[in-house]
């Protein structure tokens, strides 16, 4: 059997979960191997023996869950708890949008991936 040219694991440069390329094997290490993130082409150090995704099944539970609200502003690696849609997930990444506002990158366990908006000004 051979071995898969590409692993899906979360990047350390770019904060999402991306393919990433296997570059070569780490002289001098046992089980680590160089992969380059297919998005960004951050190269980073792995365990060859990394979990696979279907692993690394997250659990959150509603009581550790933010509410997420456009107005409220968001870390990196918190959970947060979307009422209208009644799903949770945790905060991937974060960027300015076109318009100048914030936007943050949510895996959610039901409805994937999805970019919503946060610290948003309402005019008075």
């Amino acid at each position: 059997m051979s071995k898969s040219k590409y692993v899906t694991q979360v990047c350390t440069s770019c904060g999402r979960e991306s393919k990433m390329e296997i570059i070569g094997e780490v002289v001098g290490a046992e089980n680590k191997v160089w992969y380059r993130c297919t998005r960004c082409h951050h190269s980073m150090m792995l365990d060859s023996a990394a979990k696979k995704k279907e692993d690394n099944i997250i659990t959150y539970i509603r009581e550790e869950c933010v509410n997420y609200s456009p107005e409220k502003i968001f870390a990196v690696g918190v959970s947060i708890y979307h009422t209208d849609w009644d799903d949770m997930g945790k905060v991937t990444s974060k960027e300015k949008t076109s318009s100048g506002g914030n936007a943050i990158w949510v895996q959610f366990e039901k409805s994937g991936i999805k970019k919503l908006i946060e610290n948003l000004q309402l005019a008075d």
